[in-house]
């Protein structure tokens, strides 16, 4: 019979199964039988993340009869180009046929639904939607709100339901790629089972990476494949041949690397002048940053940070003051975002303070405010220009010849986690997607465009991956 395909206790799946989709052992095989609930399978490109999800929609639709499966992707044309097509040519019609309404519905009563979410709204359309398996393909295409909202719909009152299956794939990047990385790559070490939070829903949570060697088959078929990618810019190699969760397709500052940029904290030296930039937000949150710069030199030190939502305007300034009271700090100057220096009327028209007055107000006697400037496209190309470094990075290291001008202590969370998981702007390749969380990008932004010159261009540089045998250059 080989070995079966569910976890002990929910039965073989039949040997038509086996035939319409033989799965490998290793990776692809974990994927299928894991005990988790909710599964990230992940990772490189060629790893065969699409057609296991496939081969786990089918084989749990003709294990359970009357089964309920939805597979989702974020638009109707990428489920056509990667699944529909492919499974009408895999599963033959005397097993299931596929419906004008999107369904694969199986001789037994089951069915495969295949779904999109292109808005964020349209989540509401499955509020009275069941499904006992759900499945996401290119996971990071989706925003963690539909996620997490489209996945309280699997859901079942089937006797035999053996609980929730919520299986996922993707590579690294897209809009997502931050939401994803927190919830499964930050938060669990590959292979481990783990409960994930209550908060994000109390499931059995699981990582499995996939590389492109975990496919023999493409590996057999298209024996040059690897050699393909090895042509790539050595970030989009890293990202797509081995699935570097660091560095990815479509990331705006590719020359990011923690090992380079995040260093251990320090006592800044008190002849070292104080900066502080200001990105505000309310419902989103806002972001405070400190910025320390040694004497005669264009090096900044970002050394603490104060990030978050919900937090009233007034408040977000009184908390940035005290912190420097508490340390007896002397400030050279707080840049905000300029938006701060609006106006607006009250209902009987008087004019009222802005929120540049504001801090100004709380701010009295410690340092002057002034608003930033906005200006994104010199803003990006000079944080680009700061946080940029010469040397080899190999699969055994980084050696750095030219540090970065931009370095950032160990404990600023929040910048960690957001700055390099920007997206570029598809509209805009010189500026970043704003739909991202570049509240800490641009307090930081605003600090660098007062302290520095508009940026010069970079130098062409060339780095070399001696061990790798890769080569790329930046411009």
């Amino acid at each position: 019979m080989g070995r079966k395909l569910t976890p002990k206790g929910q039965g073989a799946i039949p040997d038509t199964r086996k035939v319409l989709y033989p799965i490998h052992e290793g990776k692809q095989m974990d994927f299928m039988t894991s005990p988790a609930e909710e599964i990230l399978y992940g990772g490189a490109a060629g790893g065969g993340k699409s057609f296991a999800l496939r081969a786990m929609a089918v084989s749990y639709c003709l294990e359970h009869p009357g089964a309920t499966a939805v597979l989702f992707r974020r638009t109707y044309r990428e489920l056509e180009d990667t699944h529909i097509k492919l499974i009408r040519t895999e599963v033959p019609s005397y097993i299931a046929e596929y419906t004008s309404h999107h369904d694969l519905v199986f001789k037994n009563g089951s069915v495969l639904m295949f779904r999109f979410c292109e808005q964020e709204s349209d989540v509401y359309a499955y509020d009275t939607f069941e499904a006992d398996i759900m499945l996401f393909d290119e996971l990071t295409a989706f925003t963690s709100f539909q996620y997490s909202y489209l996945i309280t719909r699997c859901r079942s009152t089937k006797p035999w339901w053996p609980g929730r299956r919520i299986r996922s794939a993707t590579n690294p990047g897209n809009t997502g790629h931050n939401w994803v990385k927190e919830r499964f790559i930050d938060y669990l070490k590959p292979m481990e089972i783990k409960r994930a939070p209550e908060n994000e829903g109390g499931l059995l949570r699981q990582f499995i990476p996939a590389k492109l060697q975990d496919n023999p088959t493409l590996m057999k078929i298209d024996p040059t494949y690897e050699n393909v990618l090895k042509g790539l810019p050595y970030e989009e190699y890293r990202a797509k041949a081995l699935g570097d969760w660091e560095i990815f397709s479509g990331q705006f500052f590719r020359r990011w690397r923690k090992e380079v940029h995040v260093i251990p904290p320090f006592q800044i030296p008190p002849d070292w002048q104080r900066y502080i930039g200001v990105d505000y937000g309310i419902h989103a949150p806002h972001a405070v940053y400190w910025a320390a710069r040694p004497p005669d030199t264009n090096h900044i030190f970002l050394y603490r940070e104060q990030y978050g939502a919900d937090i009233p305007a007034r408040e977000q300034a009184r908390m940035a003051a005290q912190k420097v009271k508490a340390f007896g700090e002397k400030i050279e100057m707080v840049i905000v975002d300029p938006s701060m220096a609006a106006k607006s009327r009250d209902q009987d028209g008087n004019l009222q303070r802005s929120l540049l007055d504001i801090w100004k107000e709380e701010f009295a006697g410690i340092a002057d405010v002034i608003k930033g400037n906005n200006e994104r496209i010199q803003g990006a190309a000079l944080f680009r220009e700061v946080l940029d470094w010469q040397g080899i990075e190999t699969s055994s290291g980084i050696t750095v010849y030219v540090p970065p001008r931009l370095h950032v202590m160990e404990g600023l969370t929040n910048f960690i986690r957001t700055v390099p998981a920007l997206m570029g702007n598809k509209l805009n390749v010189e500026d970043v997607d704003t739909n991202g969380e570049d509240h800490a990008y641009d307090a930081v932004r605003y600090l660098l465009r007062y302290l520095f010159a508009a940026p010069v261009q970079p130098k062409a540089m060339r780095y070399y991956d001696t061990v790798d045998g890769i080569v790329s250059a930046v411009q």
